[in-house]
């Protein structure tokens, strides 16, 4: 399952290898404007451990090493990443298919930031509690507790997962060339879903945006508003 998904994140992988490649050997990114393309070692700097740079300054090893042991390194860790994301792609690919899911927020006072929201976040098919918390202020602090929740559930992010995977069978593309990623999923996941291959809920947006998202994929919201308590159900539409 997510082969599409797996397969992009794949690439994208080695695409930051290389971008991160071209970084160390010239202290630059080729996405740099002109004027800020100046050789140096701050790529080879960034990416080496302090016992290989400190080699590298004091002349025991020369550049070309001091390159290479850098590149492995980075490659290495981009790897691991890689490992770990693909692990998780096939645990979300095992969640079981919900049809329901009842997310409450509760809004307690804080002395310093006002109400904040608590979540509790459950769904068919499986009984454990996914929470979330938000405070400061500035921001939408109920969309980023309840993003908190959702993000922790497979089965949730099996929805959302879904919803791309089928979108880049269908030959739909999230390229963006004004996201710092080069990925935008708001054109065919939705508003709320990141900015990077993997999709995620962003905290912030408001809930609205996610009840969309999960509209895309046939499902319903019902909201009931409190004074200091709002309760959501989301069911699958027959």
């Amino acid at each position: 399952m997510f082969e599409n998904l797996k397969n992009h994140y794949l690439q994208d992988g080695e695409n930051q290898k290389a971008i991160n490649r071209f970084f160390i050997e010239n202290g630059y990114c080729e996405s740099w404007c002109e004027n800020e393309k100046k050789a140096s070692d701050n790529g080879l700097r960034r990416y080496s451990t302090e016992t290989r740079w400190n080699q590298y300054t004091s002349g025991k090893i020369d550049r070309e090493k001091a390159v290479a042991l850098a590149v492995k390194r980075m490659e290495k860790a981009i790897d691991k990443e890689i490992a770990e994301k693909l692990a998780h792609l096939d645990r979300v690919a095992a969640a079981p298919d919900i049809t329901s899911i009842y997310v409450n927020v509760e809004y307690k006072r804080s002395n310093v930031w006002g109400y904040n929201p608590a979540v509790d976040v459950t769904t068919s098919h499986d009984t454990r509690v996914f929470t979330g918390y938000a405070s400061g202020c500035g921001y939408d602090k109920e969309s980023a507790a309840v993003a908190s929740a959702f993000n922790s559930s497979p089965a949730i992010l099996k929805v959302l997962y879904t919803l791309k995977e089928n979108a880049l069978a269908a030959g739909e593309s999230d390229y963006s060339k004004t996201a710092c990623t080069r990925v935008d999923n708001r054109n065919i996941v939705g508003y709320g879903a990141g900015y990077s291959v993997i999709p995620y809920f962003e905290g912030g947006v408001g809930v609205g945006c996610f009840w969309d998202i999960l509209k895309k994929a046939g499902f319903s919201t019902r909201c009931n508003y409190g004074k200091h308590e709002n309760l959501y159900r989301i069911y699958k539409e027959d």
